[in-house]
């Protein structure tokens, strides 16, 4: 039988402030106290937000929740940056899948990452019902610099846009979760894959 998760209170405004003070105590347990996710309790980020335990209960169902939002929400150090525009699609998403080669894969960030996966499979749940808005790449750098491209006419007609910015963060996550560090001829290779499937 799936577990099922408690569903959060309706009818009552959430506090911005307070919401706010959530996602930057989880980024902050996690970044500067370098608690890793097991570590990590409702107890103590509550704590260390200044609200209630019933607070947090009332808006995210389990830490899990909390973290995804906090990293979809750029709160945490797993944010590659700014992607750059120089014009040239495949030179720029090559620099930036470079420095996310540099900046995110990290053994913190990798057994982070293998930890969230743990949490949703025992949770029942998909990455969807966690993540507000239902897609973490919507409204991203790399959604941005595409729809950029698309708006220069560079890119095919019809071209999903998200559906690209997937396919090329996809296999980094998953060799985040697999602990792999790729070569970065790699990220050179899986760019070249992309950006010809997706251009003019």
């Amino acid at each position: 039988m799936t577990p099922t998760r408690p569903a959060p209170a309706r009818g009552r405004p959430r506090s911005t402030t307070s919401h706010q003070a959530v996602l930057q105590a989880v980024a902050h347990l996690i970044d500067v106290e370098q608690l890793g996710f097991e570590q990590l309790t409702i107890e103590g980020i509550a704590a260390q937000a200044g609200v209630g335990k019933q607070t947090i209960y009332r808006w995210w169902p389990d830490k899990a929740a909390i973290v995804m939002e906090a990293i979809q929400a750029g709160k945490l150090a797993l944010d590659i940056g700014e992607v750059p525009d120089t014009g040239d699609l495949t030179a720029d998403l090559r620099m930036w899948m470079r420095q996310a080669r540099q900046r995110v894969f990290t053994e913190k960030n990798m057994a982070l990452a293998r930890s969230l996966i743990v949490a949703l499979v025992a949770s029942g749940v998909t990455v969807e019902e966690y993540v507000p808005g239902g897609s973490i790449q919507e409204g991203s750098q790399l959604a941005q610099r595409l729809e950029s491209e698309e708006r220069a006419g560079r890119l095919r007609e019809g071209i999903d846009v998200e559906a690209a910015a997937f396919a090329l963060l996809d296999p980094v996550v998953m060799k985040m979760i697999a602990g792999q560090v790729p070569e970065p001829n790699w990220f050179d290779a899986l760019v070249d894959v992309i950006v010809d499937g997706v251009r003019r």
